[in-house]
């Protein structure tokens, strides 16, 4: 993929996450109150965004606690050290090659992540399980006994996996679509044993997006897939796969996460 092609996708994602910050509101709540960071906890971050977890859990841990936000893309990691107000976060750069492998284990009181884990795996490339295996026996490792792994992301057989099967080409998410896989909750389950987790907890909850309007819809899926079809046809593809509904004073996109805790 050519590095301007990977700025412009990272450089939407974040400005639709930024310019919009209520429309996920309910599945970050939701990581949130999961993960439950306390005063002087150190956490790890996978998967930076525009800084939607990191900047409200570095808040929660303090200046006694940290925050270590990881991220494949450096120009999400370099957002966040420019926007950081003097909160405990330090940013550290992964690649598919060594993961976390120069994290000191026993690190962390909590790992916590949000719609992340599918992307350890490729169709395109054929990775099967391992990506997201290899991804979570690191977290296991790096987590202190008795520390929690808490994260959100897409489940099979949901109407969030199949609108995102159906947006795996490069007019409605440049430039490579989005060839990721999905675990089953039974078969997620059977790999969080394996690796170790106990006390495991799996649900799959609706977490509907929030706009104010159909414009404001439509500009944000257009903008955080980067998408190369019209604002027409990129929204109509969302709402037939997702649902868009008017619920009182606001618009919602149907939306489905699978909520994780489990515990080392």
């Amino acid at each position: 993929m050519l590095e301007k092609e990977t700025k412009e996708r990272w450089e939407n994602y974040r400005k639709a996450n930024t310019d919009k910050p209520l429309v996920r509101e309910n599945e970050l709540k939701d990581v949130f109150k999961l993960v439950s960071p306390k005063s002087g906890e150190r956490i790890l971050e996978v998967g930076t965004g525009n800084g939607y977890l990191t900047f409200p859990i570095a808040q929660a841990v303090g200046e006694n606690g940290n925050i270590l936000t990881a991220d494949v893309v450096d120009d999400n990691l370099q957002s966040i050290a420019k926007h950081n107000k003097g909160l405990p976060v330090d940013t550290f750069l992964f690649n598919d090659k060594d993961l976390f492998s120069s994290i000191e284990s026993e690190r962390f009181d909590a790992v916590v992540s949000i719609a992340t884990l599918h992307h350890f795996d490729s169709k395109k490339d054929d990775t099967g399980e391992n990506g997201r295996t290899r991804a979570l026996k690191d977290f296991y490792r790096v987590l202190k006994s008795g520390g929690r792994l808490v994260f959100a992301d897409v489940a099979s057989n949901t109407i969030s996996q199949k609108y995102f099967n159906a947006i795996d080409n490069p007019e409605h998410c440049y430039p490579e679509g989005h060839p990721h896989d999905f675990f089953s909750v039974s078969r997620l389950e059977t790999v969080l044993k394996g690796v170790g987790f106990r006390n495991i907890k799996i649900e799959i909850k609706k977490v509907p997006w929030r706009f104010k309007s159909l414009e404001e819809a439509q500009n944000f899926i257009h903008t955080i897939h980067n998408a190369k079809c019209s604002i027409q046809e990129s929204f109509s593809t969302a709402k037939e796969y997702l649902g868009f509904n008017k619920v009182g004073d606001h618009y919602e996109l149907g939306w489905e996460l699978l909520f994780v805790i489990a515990y080392k």
